[in-house]
């Protein structure tokens, strides 16, 4: 790839994805000491919520941002879910870590007709969660300060450190490592109470530079986090904020996923904080399969505030291990799908169970649940839908855990039964939210991968008009992105003139002719400029020593801005019909073009 020196441009894009189709053969159950092909869920003390991504909020401020339609793998059902309270009435009276209760709804999913029945898993605990947040706590956060922190993301990390620190009690104990070109460590563990004033210096001090070795900020902080537990005997937790992709294919015991599986059997777990970071996923699922692993993002300004305070005793705060939920659904019938987990951790057993593995449990703010979707199995493929016997089940399930502080086996038992009237509405809530992520990812897929932007505005037109009936008032945060995307969707299919000043950016994309320049030393008068919606600037140069080649980048671009990646110009933009114009203030550096391809 070419890089193109001073003539460079950026944009943000999202952030994750996965529902969970269920087709494995029979007795495929991993192994039982496989950490790697395992979750993380998130409970409180009367609640649970899957973990792993546990928002959209980057999908979310791309979705917002009046640019382009963000790609299909920036979204995911566990973040989607994971931004509501969508806990479901349970058992009262529960009397351990993990009690267990069902409800069933009409499925009635458009993209999904095979569905007959929606089925959401509530869970009640009886664990103190004030206790528990009172253990004392060791942490020890690496913080990327490599180039590409620069700016806002840089600023973002250290706001999101300071308010760490002032969530950390005088007893808890603190490290720092940094990482760019090489890593190191910028305070050893030490306890908070004495020492604030020296860490928030240490904080303040952060600065970046230099190029991204994740692992080697990761091994200083693992082997801090280790020897601290050890000594104490305390929690211990590393703390990764990044605005990088990890690379999660590493599993060698000295790459990212090897140290995360290896540090979570001796009970050092991982958060990852996402800073400007391009989600997809592989991460989230990597992320999610670590023992004690679970992922935030913070999108804007205001997020470390929000979410520290919100959240911060909850993600450091285990509650189970190992555990294991199974789902038996009644004869003729079979479970089509489960989302809230990804699509590696289900399992089918002889008999038609479908078990979900799950690494471990924490404590969370947002109550939720796993969700299930039900259909005719293969032998009533043409044959009529099953009758369910009254008193019997439409799902039986069951769930295996260790508890995280007695190590001690619990498990609890449940039944689901028909759908009978008025289903809860946190059920309904969830089921919109699960039609939300089938139609958006079908729509975005048709637009990026397919080339279908017909397809795309009729997909998100229609999710519009059903999300306009639902009657949460919690979901008008949805129909506001939803309302963005199909303004935009239905600009690139041609079926709106009329571009909105905070849709501004989508008129830069196209292929352009130069027609004169100004103080540009990589670009000439005559070259082609394509600007994609997949954030991508590629120059084709038509003379001189580079005629011939093609040099591609990445860039941003807002309502009145436009930024190649990795340079530290700032170029303001201006369409008129087919010219577009672009200077840095001052006029010294000018490019003027015209549209030769929509």
């Amino acid at each position: 790839m070419h890089y193109l020196g001073k003539w460079s441009l950026l944009l943000a894009a999202g952030a994750m994805a996965a529902s969970s189709q269920l087709s494995f053969a029979q007795d495929q159950t991993p192994p039982e000491d496989e950490e790697h092909a395992m979750d993380s869920i998130i409970v409180t003390s009367t609640r649970i919520r899957q973990g792993g991504v546990q928002d959209i909020k980057q999908f979310r401020s791309v979705s917002l941002d009046g640019s382009f339609l963000p790609k299909p793998d920036t979204l995911t059902v566990e973040g989607l879910l994971g931004e509501y309270d969508l806990s479901l009435p349970v058992l009262e009276g529960c009397a351990q870590t993990f009690c267990i209760a069902g409800h069933a709804m009409s499925a009635n999913l458009p993209l999904r007709p095979e569905d007959k029945y929606f089925v959401g898993l509530g869970f009640g605990s009886n664990v103190d969660a004030d206790a528990l947040k009172q253990e004392p706590l060791t942490l020890v956060a690496v913080a990327d300060r490599s180039g590409s922190m620069d700016g806002e993301p840089i600023e973002r990390l250290r706001d999101g450190l300071l308010e760490v620190l002032a969530r950390l009690r005088d007893e808890d104990r603190f490290g720092l490592v940094s990482f760019e070109t090489t890593a190191k460590t910028e305070l050893p563990v030490m306890e908070v109470g004495p020492n604030r004033a020296r860490i928030a210096k240490a904080i303040r001090g952060l600065e970046s530079a230099g190029s991204t070795n994740m692992e080697a900020g990761l091994k200083i902080g693992y082997d801090l986090a280790l020897a601290d537990k050890r000594q104490t005997g305390r929690k211990s937790r590393v703390m990764l904020l990044t605005d990088e992709h990890p690379n999660v294919g590493n599993t060698a015991p000295d790459g990212f996923m090897g140290m995360a599986v290896a540090n979570s059997k001796q009970g050092v777990g991982l958060t990852t904080i996402g800073v400007g970071i391009h989600f997809d996923n592989a991460l989230a699922l990597e992320i999610s399969s670590v023992r004690g692993g679970n992922l935030f993002y913070l999108a804007s300004d205001g997020d470390a505030r929000d979410l520290f305070r919100r959240e911060f005793y909850n993600m450091v705060t285990e509650v189970a291990h190992d555990v294991a939920i199974t789902m038996t659904p009644a004869e003729g019938y079979k479970v089509n799908a489960v989302f809230g987990v990804p699509n590696d951790l289900l399992t089918q057993a002889p008999d038609g169970a479908i078990t979900v593995r799950i690494g471990s449990a924490f404590l969370s703010e947002n109550a939720g649940g796993i969700f299930a979707t039900l259909g005719r199995d293969s032998s009533r493929e043409f044959l009529p839908e099953a009758t369910v016997p009254d008193g019997k089940a439409l799902l039986d399930v069951s769930i295996d855990y260790t508890d995280a502080l007695s190590e001690r086996p619990g498990s609890a038992k449940a039944s689901v039964g028909m759908p009978g009237g008025t289903p809860p509405a946190n059920l309904a809530t969830a089921k919109m939210l699960v039609d939300e992520y089938l139609s958006l990812t079908k729509a975005l897929t048709a637009y990026h991968e397919e080339n279908n932007r017909d397809e795309a505005y009729r997909l998100i037109d229609g999710f519009s008009k059903r999300l306009a009936a639902a009657p949460d008032r919690r979901l008008d945060e949805e129909r506001k992105m939803v309302r963005g995307l199909r303004q935009r969707a239905a600009y690139l299919a041609g079926l709106s003139s009329e571009l909105p000043d905070e849709m501004r950016p989508l008129a830069v994309i196209g292929r352009w002719e130069v027609t004169s320049q100004r103080g540009l030393k990589d670009i000439a008068r005559g070259d082609i400029v394509e600007i994609t919606s997949d954030n991508e600037l590629i120059t084709y140069r038509k003379s001189g020593r580079q005629a011939g080649t093609e040099i591609t980048q990445t860039f941003q671009v807002n309502e009145n801005q436009f930024y190649i990646d990795y340079t530290d110009l700032v170029f303001q933009y201006r369409v008129r019909g087919d010219r577009l114009t672009m200077s840095t203030l001052g006029n010294e550096l000018r490019l003027n073009l015209k549209k030769i391809e929509g």
